[in-house]
């Protein structure tokens, strides 16, 4: 079963500091630019391996500074490290942000206790188990189809409801499909915010393909 939220182990160290530095940060982030090579030298030697380690070694304001005394980081560029590696852990959204799901669809859902877009990606990751989700709730397999494909596209940092519903008319129906777009075909988004969304559909899909059996 694909789960809604990456395995952050997948992301190593090495990887988050090629993202970072290749990526444009967000004004309040831009901090994290400064000194990238040895900063994360010192992340390396501290025995940070991967995203999953990172964040559990910054996992409060506590250890956040007894890391910062010690291997002599800032603390206000640890919390914004902490920020960004949690930007790659997708965080669930209620299934009433979808434009075009009827109430009562997300209503008698939530009755269920599916009250959000990982619930549901991960209850329905399969056409047998939305066949059966059909059965149960009177919901047409058709629209359960849609609101997985909804679900997962909301995966992706920076994709939220009004977006995902755009993709998905587009005919962009999934976070691989939406890795593989190119900017242009989302002209009614900011270039850059695009392609911001597009390299995080990108680092998911990789991610899967490694933790494929």
């Amino acid at each position: 079963m694909v789960n809604y939220s990456l395995d952050l182990s997948q992301i190593s160290l090495d990887h988050f500091y090629q993202l970072s530095r290749s990526k444009r940060m967000l004004p309040g982030r831009v901090l994290l630019l400064e000194l990238m090579e040895d900063r994360f030298a010192l992340l390396a030697r501290a025995g940070i391996t991967d995203l999953k380690v990172l964040i559990r070694k910054l996992g409060s304001k506590q250890k956040m500074e007894s890391f910062s005394a010690r291997w002599d980081l800032p603390y206000p560029y640890l919390v914004l490290l902490k920020r960004e590696a949690g930007s790659y852990q997708a965080k669930p959204k209620p299934l009433s942000d979808f434009p075009g799901v009827p109430f009562e669809y997300t209503e008698f859902l939530r009755s269920l206790g599916i009250r959000n877009t990982r619930d549901f990606f991960e209850l329905a990751s399969s056409g047998q188990k939305r066949n059966e989700l059909a059965s149960k709730t009177g919901i047409p397999e058709a629209r359960l189809s849609e609101l997985y494909a909804l679900c997962d596209l909301s995966r992706i940092t920076g994709v939220g409801g009004t977006m995902a519903r755009f993709c998905y008319e587009e005919g962009f129906q999934s976070v691989t499909e939406f890795a593989s777009a190119e900017p242009q075909h989302f002209s009614n988004f900011p270039e850059e915010d695009i392609r911001y969304c597009i390299q995080y559909a990108r680092v998911i899909v990789e991610c899967e393909l490694k933790s494929e059996p």
